[in-house]
């Protein structure tokens, strides 16, 4: 029996994401929902936009891999502690790669209704992963 709980829901996500099943994470996306980066401010819409956003820092990151260290689910609410490492392998964002490695911790809240995420907010210390990766200068 398939379980789709709000927090099957998540966990199928970033299990999908680890495996690089774009169309599997995408299908777990609401059209109408709205991711954030909040030590960006990064706002990506609806999977399209959300899953390109994750390809591309995948693809500067190709050993990415995020380790779900604790959930906390209740109602449509499904809180995630998590744990995501990477090398510096590819151009991201202008910067050219590096090889340096980064670990970063941090907590993700995920609303969920039907089944699908319809709002995604990611939480984590930004200046710690630019010191890692000797990008300070993106600041």
């Amino acid at each position: 029996m398939t379980d789709f709980s709000p927090e099957a829901t998540v966990r199928g996500l970033w299990e999908a994401l680890n495996a690089r099943d774009y169309a599997r994470a995408a299908g777990a996306i609401a059209e109408s929902c709205e991711w954030c980066a909040m030590p960006t401010g990064t706002v990506h819409r609806g999977p399209a936009p959300i899953i390109a956003g994750l390809r591309e820092f995948v693809g500067a990151f190709p050993d990415w891999h995020a380790t779900v260290r604790h959930v906390v689910s209740q109602g449509g609410s499904v809180v995630v502690e998590w744990t995501a490492t990477g090398t510096f392998r590819h151009r991201f964002r202008g910067h050219e790669p590096n090889g340096k490695r980064f670990e970063r911790s941090g907590c993700s809240v995920a609303e969920i209704d039907r089944g699908l995420i319809v709002r995604y907010r990611d939480y984590f210390d930004r200046l710690e992963f630019l010191q890692q990766l000797e990008l300070t200068g993106l600041l």
